[in-house]
């Protein structure tokens, strides 16, 4: 396996069925799927490991684990009809067998025995949804001692992301950038690919030790 290898499995994974704006929806594009992933495989954090994907839309991060050697998956929607599509593509591939699925709100669930979380979460354009991406961080935090995400940049992103994983007791083991590009989706869209600024962390619980040394 190697990262070009698995954004070509990526490619072969659906896109969400019928996207829905309120929700703010976006397929996350395989070369930043890609991207997360391999960090998190290169960390240890995907191998034999039981992997949550939050908001996960059509599972493509959490197909994209378990074709790196995750143990099993844990897709979590909060649209039903959504799910319902992935589950119906999911039963034509062989990693059904390891994936549950769940409709749920992130913020209400209580999962255990979670190793990872890989997440592509709202960023929270919407009115309606401000604050929404920094609640899925904050879940992902309490669900797993590895996370890897990413979040539309701001002057004051990175800032709160880092306080809220200091807050949680955890570190910042990588930093990335990238363009995710969406394509023409919504009424509202005037040009083919909105390209927007994102960044991406890998975040590790600390240990005692390095608590007692910070």
């Amino acid at each position: 396996m190697d990262k070009s290898k698995l954004e070509l499995f990526l490619e072969t994974t659906p896109d969400i069925n019928k996207p829905k704006e309120h929700l703010e929806q976006y397929s996350t594009p395989s070369t930043i799927a890609s991207k997360v992933l391999w960090e998190a495989y290169m960390h240890g954090d995907i191998v034999d490991k039981t992997i949550g994907d939050f908001g996960c839309g059509s599972l493509r991060l959490a197909l994209g684990a378990l074709h790196l050697g995750a143990r099993r998956a844990v897709g979590v929607e909060i649209d039903c009809s959504t799910l319902s599509n992935s589950k119906e593509a999911l039963a034509k591939r062989e990693e059904r067998w390891r994936t549950l699925l769940v409709c749920s709100d992130v913020r209400s669930i209580v999962l255990t025995n979670v190793d990872t979380i890989v997440m592509n979460p709202p960023f929270g354009v919407k009115k309606q949804n401000r604050g929404l991406d920094m609640a899925f961080l904050k879940k992902a935090l309490e669900t797993a001692n590895n996370v890897y995400t990413m979040h539309k940049h701001s002057s004051g992103e990175e800032v709160l992301v880092k306080t809220i994983c200091e807050g949680a007791g955890f570190k910042v083991v990588y930093v990335d950038k990238a363009l995710f590009p969406i394509k023409m989706t919504y009424r509202h869209h005037r040009r083919k690919v909105y390209r927007v600024a994102v960044d991406i962390y890998g975040l590790r619980r600390a240990t005692a030790s390095e608590e007692l040394t910070s």
